[in-house]
């Protein structure tokens, strides 16, 4: 019997949809970027369903996905006003309107250039199974050749994979020197708005955002915030996450705990029942006893987790909502590096040489079940998976995981103090350098509408960037997405500001110093004020 799947993409789910660009959210400067809000009202949910059945020679069976993207009409469209384009064995189902946008653009920028093939340069970086911010660029490019081919257009669009790069680490100085040559990527990935932006690295989004509005109407609302600075839009976000407090099953076990108490163990944790200082009283214990080397893990640099969301546990802020300048609030910093020092140099259940400490070391160890608890993040779910970290196993199976590893947000430090978590977008940016600006944006919107954000996500362990991506199979097949996505409800952002790079060094020196037990709380908080003020002057607020 022939096989049969049937992909649903729910067009309309919530009543007054209101999406509004960019700025829309922010308060835009005088002379900034002017508000566009465009409103879709529903009154019921509807879907788009279709049933594609293929049967091979032989008596086999193959079945092609059928996806959507660009589809901001909150109703059923005519078959006559889609453009249909097959490529890799996926079928693309694309509103006739906004494949006219594209073929356009492309077009008019191709003849401008006096070129038939346009080819285009991306960077990126992430861990290993963060490839994808490469390679959907690269599959966006064969979907809009093909919608080229479909109209008849004799413009070919192709990502030059032998000069792309994906780095393992950051690449600032890469990039600098890229575009000192004026030999930098077309298309770039990374965080670091307010440095971009300013390093004249990257162009304002603003007129293709409202020209190609459908491409990225479905964007999480919120990350709008996450890719504007100064009154204008500068990147496409490519993807988010949440940072979570990993666990080990197994070793929980070995202290005695149920099941029903393990399992119960992320609900307490956002409940409050549960807190930080009670998993220190946890770690002490599975040390004692020998069944772990150490209690905790966290990043060996800065990366923001735990210590921003330690920071804004402890009531702390780090930009001002109406100069936007950096803030340092004396008190919930000095919490912030008095918790970090208590559980390195008191409790002793956090190595004194974390900062610094090789990641394959972290993740070898956590993997190996040497350490109780680990502040991570979403995405390293799936790169247990993808590299060999266990030193019998190798590749971790997902069934391991869920039977040996949990995750919760990151439990409050103390009674009467709330759970939390943080999301640090990557972002695309369009070079200022390249030659093809409109097609680059064009690429960067498909790369991260549904089809392909739901296989960035779930090959890499991030959360997704597009509301329609929940609704594609590939993203449904995942437990864990399913199972994590509520810690965006607790989740918070870093701040965009061009400086924000001095504060983050001063930072992670600080708490270096404090874990080593070079110096006390109280000097490493002077030293980290000093730092900061010399660098950025009148730009960070002390309180």
């Amino acid at each position: 019997m022939a096989d049969t799947r049937q992909t649903i993409l729910a067009v309309g789910i919530v009543i007054a949809l209101v999406i509004g660009i960019g700025i829309g959210y922010l308060a835009a400067p005088k002379g900034g970027v002017q508000t566009q809000t465009v409103t879709s009202t529903v009154t019921e949910t509807k879907t788009m369903t279709e049933t594609t059945t293929v049967t091979a020679g032989g008596g086999g069976t193959t079945v092609k996905e059928i996806t959507y993207f660009g589809i901001n009409a909150l109703e059923e469209i005519p078959t006559s006003d889609i453009i249909t384009v097959t490529v890799d064995g996926i079928t693309y189902r694309i509103p006739k309107f906004v494949a006219d946008k594209i073929v356009e653009g492309i077009k008019s920028e191709a003849e401008a250039q006096g070129v038939s093939e346009i080819r285009v340069v991306v960077w990126a970086s992430g861990s290993p199974v963060d490839v994808t911010r490469v390679t959907n660029v690269e599959r966006a490019a064969k979907i809009v050749t093909a919608i080229l081919d479909k109209y008849g257009v004799g413009v070919k669009v192709v990502v030059d994979m032998e000069k792309s790069q994906f780095f393992r680490k950051g690449y600032w100085t890469q990039l600098e020197q890229a575009f000192v040559a004026n030999q930098a990527p077309d298309i770039f990935a990374m965080k670091d708005l307010g440095k971009v932006a300013e390093a004249g690295y990257a162009i304002i989004l603003d007129k293709y955002i409202a020209k190609y509005w459908p491409l990225v109407a479905d964007t999480y609302k919120n990350l709008w915030r996450s890719v504007t600075y100064k009154g204008h839009i500068w990147a496409v976000p490519q993807d988010t996450e949440a940072r979570p407090l990993y666990f080990r099953k197994d070793v929980l076990r070995k202290l005695g705990w149920s099941e029903d108490e393990i399992n119960a163990l992320p609900e307490k944790i956002r409940t409050g029942e549960i807190t930080l200082e009670d998993l220190i009283g946890v770690a002490k214990e599975a040390m004692q006893k020998g069944l772990v080397q150490w209690g905790f893990y966290h990043r060996p640099n800065f990366g923001g987790t735990p210590f921003i969301i330690l920071y804004y546990q402890y009531g702390g802020i780090l930009q001002d909502p109406v100069t936007g300048k950096l803030v340092l609030d004396k008190q919930a910093m000095l919490k912030t590096l008095k918790i970090l020092y208590k559980m390195a140099q008191e409790d002793k259940v956090l190595p004194t040489t974390m900062v610094g400490t090789e990641w394959r070391k972290i993740h070898t160890d956590f993997v190996n079940g040497r350490v109780l608890f680990w502040f991570g993040g979403t995405w390293h779910w799936a790169e247990w998976q993808r590299v060999p970290y266990h030193e019998q196993l190798g590749n971790l199976t997902e069934e391991y995981e869920w039977k040996n590893i949990g995750f919760a947000l990151v439990p409050a430090p103390e009674k009467g103090l709330k759970p939390m978590t943080l999301s640090s977008p990557f972002l695309y940016y369009v070079s200022s350098q390249t030659k093809f600006p409109e097609t680059c944006f064009i690429l960067v919107a498909i790369a991260t509408s549904g089809p392909l954000d739901a296989r960035h996500a779930v090959d890499s362990g991030h959360l997704p960037v597009r509301m329609t991506t929940q609704f594609d199979k590939y993203y449904q097949k995942s437990e864990f997405h399913r199972k994590v996505v509520y810690m965006l409800e607790y989740t918070s952002f870093e701040p965009i500001h061009e400086k924000w790079g001095v504060y983050k060094e001063a930072w992670i020196n600080a708490i270096a110093k404090v874990e080593r037990g070079e110096e006390t709380p109280e000097q490493a908080l002077n030293e980290m004020i000093s730092a900061i003020q010399s660098e950025l002057g009148d730009e960070v607020i002390i309180k």
